[in-house]
């Protein structure tokens, strides 16, 4: 158990790590292209156990891993639960003329699951995206000088590289009212930490080609609740249905803006900061309200059917720095439906495939964003494999992920998104006295 503990304590600090050099470096050219508007594109959190139906996991209980998506689950565990999850995910996108492949190596989350009384009450905290936003956007226009002899128009041509988004540390309890009834509550902080390269370069050699960077920064705290109930022996003696719920409130970030650029200073090469006027320098991010609910069917100890719709209301979204963008943002709803395979649940395997769990999960996305009149949804198709230890409870869940998103018409990209996820989940008795030295 140590080990193991200590196992996911080196890999977070090296996804953490992994995911600050890549945006320092080469992050800003991956990612999607339509996580370039506004604050960036919404970042959907798994919960392990569920992260093969690629569903949130808000009315899904397993004693092998934590569940970040409901406050409530927290009051079920009965052991200590730690998780550590990344990404590798591909981007090919198109539009009417052209053809780009990006890929972006992802941290996903971290979470740690304490029981302060053994299947009734449980703390979490834990650290999660909640907008990402890697994108190299290429656009190119002309302009008449004004005040000079030149008439001819100039071409110029900007290039736009992004990264960060919205970050969320997230603490919160769970509590078991009933046997069968749990609520949850979590604080959540939430940063801002948003980052602009623009480069501009001219046809006229007149004009000198530009660098600036814009960075936009703020942090808010939220509010989620959440809700947990279930029914056993409902149509059989095996069986188990189970609902669950959570709501989060808007959250409003009241951000900063500041553009710098290097000049040379006294024959030095220097970063500084250039003046904006006051409304371009404060500004307001806001968040919208989510609504997360779940219906989860136990056939039996191991056929598991599960079902959900998210709702986020981001017509009510703001995004002060860009109101052209910020007309783009629609509500959002997103439907899914999966379905699990327990083998090793069986009292006698049937070999080495027999100690894994399956599973199999799609998706409908209507997405945040209404452009040129197009709505930018995705289909998504999730594949599942995890292996449970046979020493303890702890697991290792891996999840294959294809979707398509978008459309090439209306001067729009279409991409083809696929990739993987790895979460490495701990669940072990901890702070127990032995009975025996």
């Amino acid at each position: 158990m140590k080990y193991f503990l200590s196992s996911l304590i080196i890999i977070f600090a090296f996804s953490i790590g992994g995911v600050v050099n890549a945006q320092d470096q080469d992050l800003a050219n991956s990612g999607s292209f339509y996580s370039g508007f506004g604050f960036g594109s919404p970042a959907d959190n798994y919960s392990p156990n569920t992260i093969g139906m690629g569903l949130t996991g808000v009315s899904t209980f397993s004693n092998s891993s934590a569940n970040i998506s409901n406050p409530a689950l927290w009051g079920l565990s009965g052991f200590t639960h730690g998780s550590v999850a990344v990404s590798m995910m591909n981007y090919n996108a198109r539009d009417q003329f052209n053809s780009s492949r990006k890929a972006l190596f992802a941290f996903e989350q971290f979470q740690l699951v304490l029981p302060l009384m053994r299947n009734r009450l449980g703390v979490s905290l834990s650290f999660t995206p909640v907008t990402r936003s890697d994108f190299q956007r290429i656009t190119e226009d002309s302009f008449v000088p004004v005040g000079g002899i030149q008439l001819d128009e100039v071409d110029y041509l900007t290039n736009t590289q992004g990264s960060g988004g919205v970050n969320k540390f997230e603490f919160g309890a769970g509590y078991r009212l009933m046997d069968n009834i749990l609520v949850g509550y979590s604080l959540g902080a939430y940063i801002l930490s948003q980052n602009q390269e623009v480069t501009a370069a001219f046809s006229d050699i007149t004009y000198r080609s530009i660098t600036y960077n814009r960075d936009i920064e703020g942090y808010s705290f939220s509010h989620k609740f959440g809700l947990f109930a279930n029914k056993n022996s409902l149509f059989g003696s095996d069986d188990q249905l189970a609902l669950g719920a959570t709501v989060t409130l808007p959250v409003t970030i009241d951000a900063n803006r500041s553009v710098s650029a290097f000049r040379t200073i006294n024959g030095q090469r220097t970063l500084v900061e250039l003046d904006q006027a006051g409304s371009a320098v404060d500004g307001t991010v806001k968040l919208p309200m989510e609504i997360n609910t779940g219906l989860t069917y136990n056939l039996n100890r191991f056929v598991v059917l599960s079902a959900e719709t998210l709702i986020q209301y981001w017509d009510d979204a703001e995004y002060s720095y860009n109101s052209v963008q910020e007309a783009y943002f629609k509500d959002r709803m997103k439907t899914g439906f999966g379905i699990q395979y327990h083998p090793y649940r069986t009292e006698q395997r049937g070999g080495f495939f027999s100690n894994f769990k399956y599973s199999l999960g799609s998706s409908y996305d209507t997405g945040h964003l209404n452009i040129n009149g197009e709505d930018i949804d995705t289909l998504y198709l999730n594949a599942g494999v995890g292996f449970i230890s046979r020493q303890s409870a702890s697991s290792i869940d891996l999840s294959f992920q294809y979707g398509i998103r978008g459309t090439d018409s209306a001067n729009l990209v279409k991409e083809n998104v696929w990739g993987f996820k790895l979460s490495l989940n701990l669940a072990e008795f901890m702070f127990v006295r032995p009975k025996f030295q």
